[in-house]
């Protein structure tokens, strides 16, 4: 099961996952049917309650406004 902070690290060489999130956000916003459906393809070890901390994160990181 991998972390937030490994998939982040992850993001930043791996072109694929790189572009699977850039699909998700092309819309840039994420809705909780992609986060969900993110999570369990990658099985990440986040609940939905951090799916707040999640958005700021991807604000901060300047992947969605």
């Amino acid at each position: 099961m991998a972390t937030v902070e490994e998939l982040i690290k992850q993001y930043e060489t791996d072109e694929n996952l790189k572009k699977e999130v850039d699909d998700i956000l092309a819309d840039n916003k994420i809705t909780m049917g992609e986060f969900l459906g993110f999570v369990k393809k990658h099985d990440v070890d986040v609940s939905l309650g951090d799916f707040p901390m999640i958005i700021k994160q991807a604000k901060e990181m300047g992947l969605i406004k």
